[in-house]
């Protein structure tokens, strides 16, 4: 009996060591090169493809819900996609905290656009602040707006996000 009770700890224990190992969680190792970067004298973003921040949502014409998380909806316009380098267009998202615009958001899909979304900031805006040694992931610092790239491994999806700080601070 203290043999099989043995044997059943001992697969268990192998069986949750064996999971812990593939858990899709990320570590994020701090870089300590990493320096806050701002954006280009002129560049900083007022808002998003024409739309200021704070905009309210009924002034804006053919936006349509696209998702809503948490305290934030997500619209997209038609005709408003973003132009990689490369020249493939992809959709831009608004997001509405109280009616207002804090947000604009646009996703890649795979690896490829990924590439094209990074070349693409990278040639509008620099390099950002890398916060993280072993993260595919890149901040930009303004008076008013906060910008990061990032790209997820597991997932192999890249995000790249615009936000107002002032909307920030009303949410907080």
């Amino acid at each position: 009996m203290k043999t099989l009770i043995g044997i059943l700890v001992s697969l268990s224990v192998a069986t949750m060591m064996g999971c812990a190992g593939n858990t899709g969680i990320q570590t994020y190792v701090p870089n300590e090169n990493s320096r806050l970067v701002g954006f280009k004298p002129g560049l900083e973003p007022v808002g998003v493809n024409g739309i200021k921040w704070e905009t309210q949502l009924s002034t804006l014409k053919e936006m349509k819900l696209y998702v809503k998380e948490s305290d934030v909806s997500f619209y997209s316009r038609a005709g408003d996609e973003y132009k990689l380098k490369s020249g493939k267009l992809i959709p831009i998202y608004y997001g509405f905290r109280d009616n207002q615009f804090y947000v604009g958001v646009v996703k890649t899909k795979d690896i490829s656009d990924w590439e094209a979304l990074k070349e693409t900031v990278f040639e509008k805006y620099g390099v950002g602040a890398k916060p993280f040694s072993n993260q595919e992931e890149y901040l930009w610092v303004g008076k008013d707006a906060t910008m990061a790239l990032r790209y997820d491994r597991n997932s192999k999806s890249g995000i790249y996000y615009i936000r107002s700080h002032t909307m920030e601070k009303k949410m907080n």
